[in-house]
C-alpha cells in the first residue's frame, strides 16, 4: 500500500470514529441536531477532505507524501513529463465542478444547519446523514483507486 493510500485509509477511519460519535450523540437526545451539527460537522468534513486529497495522490502514483493532503485536483503537484492524470483524478475534478466532492468542499459557516450547494437556489440542511453518505462515497472511490493501483 502506498503511503497516500494509508494516509487516506487512516482519514477516513477517523472520520468513521466522529461519525459514530455523532450518531451515539444524536441517539443520546441530550443535545440539539444543531449544536452537535456545529460540534462535528467541522471535524468531520476535514478528515474526509483530507482522506479524498490522500486518495487523489494515490491515484496519481505519488508515493512521497506531503504534509498535508491537497483537497483539489488543481492543488495535485505536476506529474512527471510524459505522464498523465488518472482517469480516477479526471472524474474527480468533474465532480468537483459539479458533483458529490463538490457538495462536501463547500466550506460550513458557523451555522452549518443550512447550507448552499451547487446553487444559491438549492438549499440542503447538513446532517448526520449527509456526512455518512460522503463517508460511503469516499470509501468507494479509496476501493476504485487502491483496485486501480493493483492493476498497475
Amino acid at each position: 500500500m502506498s503511503h497516500p493510500l494509508a494516509f487516506a485509509n487512516q482519514s477516513l477511519y477517523q472520520a468513521d470514529i466522529l461519525l459514530s460519535a455523532w450518531s451515539h450523540a444524536n441517539a443520546a437526545g441530550e443535545t440539539s441536531d444543531a449544536a452537535l451539527t456545529l460540534a462535528f460537522a467541522g471535524p468531520t468534513q476535514n478528515y474526509l477532505l483530507d482522506g479524498y486529497g490522500w486518495l487523489l495522490l494515490a491515484a496519481c502514483r505519488i508515493r512521497q507524501a506531503p504534509d498535508t493532503p491537497p483537497h483539489s485536483v488543481t492543488d495535485l503537484p505536476p506529474l512527471p513529463a510524459g505522464l498523465v492524470r488518472p482517469a480516477e483524478v479526471e472524474a474527480c475534478a468533474q465532480l468537483e465542478a459539479n458533483g458529490w466532492i463538490a457538495d462536501l468542499k463547500t466550506p460550513l459557516g458557523r451555522q452549518p444547519v443550512v447550507q448552499s450547494i451547487n446553487s444559491l437556489a438549492v438549499e440542503v440542511t447538513t446532517s448526520l446523514a449527509q456526512f455518512e453518505g460522503w463517508s460511503k462515497l469516499l470509501k468507494a472511490l479509496a476501493q476504485q483507486i487502491a483496485d486501480a493501483i493493483d492493476e498497475s
